[in-house]
């Protein structure tokens, strides 16, 4: 029927179809009608505009005249927009690249929204261009930021500054807030063109700019979800912690094993338990255990349809918004020490070399025997002693460690790539102060992450060989053009990878050749940046990262609701209940969740991050003019990255490089002096001082720590000659529209920078002299850098002539004003 239905479309490819002319031209039933235009709209083969009509992909924008731009056959696209104003449309079909939209371009889209854009012909700097032609699909309908009073309006000063900046806003209930007061709205976007999106009042989340309305507000900003509807509270809390004996009998009964747990200090949520067995001629059964939660969670139930709108349990520093109730994540589910709970099992008979001989998989029941932490895990492996309560795991515990460490060296033998990055956690104490954490336990978390792949891929490779269709998560190979990239870049570092197809061996061989090399985290960073980011699918596409042709996520249904589904697949194909016309409904729901849940994922990827930015900033306010060792993460042409040994991120501008002028150079992915030719890259170590927090802002700055003996003082003083080449700041619209401008006046033109830009952009001037008769300098070279006097030998920089039968400039500027 979808074939059907695209045929039809494809006869008139500029024109939008409502349902019931589909349904009449092709004699379809509604509801199979409906359900396939879905899975076409989901899987990106069809467009569902605003007024529940369909067209293909960019159809009509032949016959609609964008904005500010000529008419032309469009692209649906996803907008990111820059604060500065402009973005960029980064397409929904596969190996068209993103295209540049100039601010005034945007027809009111905002950032995050799917839209329709038609590109232009190029302009007088040869760069293709577009302008966006509709909204199709708006990404939020909730915002926060500050109350503010102006005009005899409320207006919302937005806190995301890829937003509009002000949003005028209703006035039902801001009666008893002040400004300043920190809120939550819901966005109305207007139908009719020329209108402008308004606000309506949802929530106070506090006055102050402290951690508690902060995280309201990160809460709100990322659509996540606070609250369980009252049918899900209700069902969960009819869920009896005692499991059936009828239950128990029909299993597979572990309970008589050594199971126990691994997980950090501060879990709660145990989904997954390990035990080992030792088999005859050198065989060793390990057996990954799975909390069955698909035994609780009835598929389209309340509690189903709560975990399929979150996707996720999200780990915000000092708060936690779990995907199940309290009651199933923490209790009824969780795989809790010496209490029967009930589990999917993969058990996986290896060799010592971690080769798979066989496997199986048990609907069972266990009782944890032990939880563990990765710290005590990590100690033992260290060569220190279990806690005496543990110490009958001592045996299971070295033959596990020995195991894993076999299952990591084939999993690299194949190529899957091993990166080095250390890892910083936020902890929240009780009295709200943040502390950060740096993770060690690499031998405690490679065991249980091993076992946890081997049984991911397990499952993957056995529902993939018989057909069944199932959410995978699939890491695609790089595009042609970053691949591309990433060679050239290598070459200028010396190291050399084939054209042509990319692959994981050739890149972890690079790893491998960069390690211990003072270019090792360059080239880490090239390699990582030049990867795409992992989704799920459901198609089986391999995992490039894992050099795996077969993988998916089961191991963690309490907390990931594709871990659900995929249980719920292995259930029906264990029962033999995977019909064909069960697999066809999986192949047609299939698609439109993996799409969903990698935007949840997404979502509480990014919330995390900004939570824990705005901590890191709160702990650099507490740390301003001390000094810490640090390593170059990141250098671009209007400063340098910074990452310190707690994960702290801050940046040193290009103006606080004080002791030269530096510009980017892309050859060498590198600042350069232009005089002292030293060279600022990733991986370098610097001792740099904290000058300032910006919490709101997610903004850490930095500067260059004195040498030992140098005062703080002299360090402000800029070079006193300007080297040659170093011209005025860019003007406004094009350095300005590329991020934030190299240098002084911070993107300001020539005439908008003014005489107190232009001379803190020299630096203090020596005494200024009248130049000698023969001596002709404008104005504009002075207050722009590029005269080169007032060095020794030289006369200081001259003051403008004044003639004497005209009056000086500041009587000229009074005549006018009056």
């Amino acid at each position: 029927m979808t074939d059907t239905i695209l045929e039809f479309l494809r006869k008139q490819p500029d024109k939008q179809y409502g349902l019931r002319e589909i349904i009449r031209s092709l004699r379809l039933e509604r509801a199979e009608a409906k359900e396939s235009l879905d899975r076409l709209v989901a899987e990106g083969k069809l467009v569902e505009t605003r007024r529940h009509t369909y067209m293909l992909p960019g159809a009509g924008s032949e016959i609609r005249k964008p904005v500010g731009g000529r008419p032309g056959r469009g692209f649906v696209a996803k907008l990111q927009v820059h604060p500065l104003g402009f973005g960029f449309a980064v397409p929904e079909e596969p190996g068209r690249e993103d295209l540049y939209v100039p601010k005034g371009s945007l027809a009111g889209a905002w950032h995050g929204d799917r839209v329709v854009v038609v590109p232009q012909p190029p302009g007088r700097d040869r760069k293709p261009w577009g302008v966006v032609a509709e909204v199709l699909e708006r990404a939020r309908d909730r915002m926060t930021g500050r109350l503010d009073f102006k005009r005899g309006f409320a207006w919302l000063i937005s806190d995301d500054p890829k937003l509009p900046r002000m949003i005028k806003l209703m006035p039902l209930g801001l009666g008893e807030l002040e400004a300043g007061a920190r809120i939550a709205v819901k966005i109305n976007y207007p139908d009719r063109p020329g209108h402008e999106p308004y606000g309506e009042f949802l929530e106070y989340l506090g006055q102050a700019d402290d951690p508690q309305s902060e995280t309201e507000a990160v809460v709100v900003k990322h659509n996540l979800l606070k609250e369980f509807s009252p049918d899900a509270l209700a069902e969960a809390e009819r869920i009896p912690f005692e499991i059936p004996p009828s239950e128990l009998e029909r299993r597979t009964d572990f309970r008589g094993l050594n199971v126990f747990t691994i997980d950090g200090a501060d879990a709660k949520d145990f989904d997954d338990a390990i035990h080992v067995e030792r088999l005859p001629k050198g065989i060793f059964r390990v057996g990954v255990h799975v909390a069955d939660v698909s035994h609780y969670v009835k598929e389209h139930s309340a509690l189903d349809k709560d975990a399929y709108a979150r996707a996720t349990s999200v780990y915000l520093p000092g708060r936690v918004l779990p995907m199940l109730p309290e009651r199933l994540s923490n209790g009824v589910c969780s795989l809790v020490p010496h209490e029967d709970r009930l589990v999917l099992s993969v058990l996986i008979d290896i060799d010592k070399d971690g080769q798979i001989r066989d496997y199986e998989f048990k609907e069972g029941v266990i009782r944890s025997v032990a939880r563990l932490t990765y710290n005590q895990v990590q100690d033992y492996a260290e060569g220190k002693p279990l806690p005496e309560e543990y110490g009958f795991l001592a045996a299971d515990l070295t033959l596990l460690l020995a195991l894993t460490k076999a299952l990591k060296e084939d999993r690299l033998q194949r190529g899957a790539l091993d990166f080095r990055f250390s890892e910083v956690k936020v902890d929240i104490g009780d009295d709200g102060t943040p502390h950060l954490i740096p993770i060690r336990e690499p031998d405690a978390r490679s065991l249980i992450e091993e076992l946890m792949l081997l049984a991911n891929r397990t499952v993957a490779r056995h529902l993939s060989e018989r057909g069944i269709p199932a959410l995978f998560r699939v890491h695609e190979d790089p595009s042609e053009k970053a691949y591309a990239e990433l060679v050239q870049n290598l070459a200028r570092l010396g190291y050399t990878l084939p054209h042509g197809e990319p692959s994981p061996k050739a890149l972890q061989q690079i790893l491998y050749k960069a390690e211990g090399q003072p270019e090792e985290k360059v080239v880490s960073s090239l390699l990582l940046r030049s990867l795409r980011l992992a989704r799920y699918a459901a198609e089986n596409l391999g995992h490039f990262g894992l050099a795996a042709e077969h993988y998916l996520h089961f191991t963690s249904p309490i907390r990931r609701y594709p871990d659900l589904v995929v249980h719920r697949v292995l259930r029906a194909v264990l029962k033999r209940r995977a019909t064909e016309k069960k697999r066809e409904e999986w192949a047609a729901r299939f698609p439109g969740m993996a799409e969903h849940t990698s935007e949840r994922e997404r979502a509480a990827e990014e919330a995390e991050r900004d939570l824990t930015k705005f901590y890191q900033c709160l702990w650099a306010q507490e740390q301003v003019g001390r000094t810490f060792k640090g390593i170059v993460s990141g250098v671009t042409d209007f400063g340098v990255f910074v990452a310190l040994d707690n994960g702290v991120e801050g940046m040193i501008r290009l103006e606080n490089l004080r002791d030269d002028y530096y510009h980017y150079t892309p050859d060498l992915l590198a600042l350069v002096g232009q005089r002292s030719k030293r060279r600022i890259r990733i991986g370098d170590e610097l001792e740099v001082s904290i000058m300032a927090a910006n919490p709101a802002a997610r903004q850490i700055d930095m500067e260059p720590a004195p040498a030992e003996g140098e005062p703080r003082a002299a360090r402000s003083r800029r070079p006193a000659k300007r080297p040659e080449g170093a011209g005025r700041p860019p003007k406004p619209g094009k350095a300005a529209e590329a991020g934030p401008a190299q240098g002084p006046g911070k993107g300001k033109g020539a005439r908008g920078g003014g005489k107190k830009a232009a001379r803190s952009a020299v630096g203090p001037p020596a005494k200024r002299e009248r130049p000698d008769r023969g001596t002709r300098v404008t104005v504009s070279k002075i207050y722009f850098g590029e005269w080169s006097g007032g060095t020794e030998g030289e006369p200081s920089p001259p003051q403008p002539p004044r003639s004497p039968d005209r009056p000086s400039q500041n009587r000229r500027r009074k005549r006018r004003r009056l």
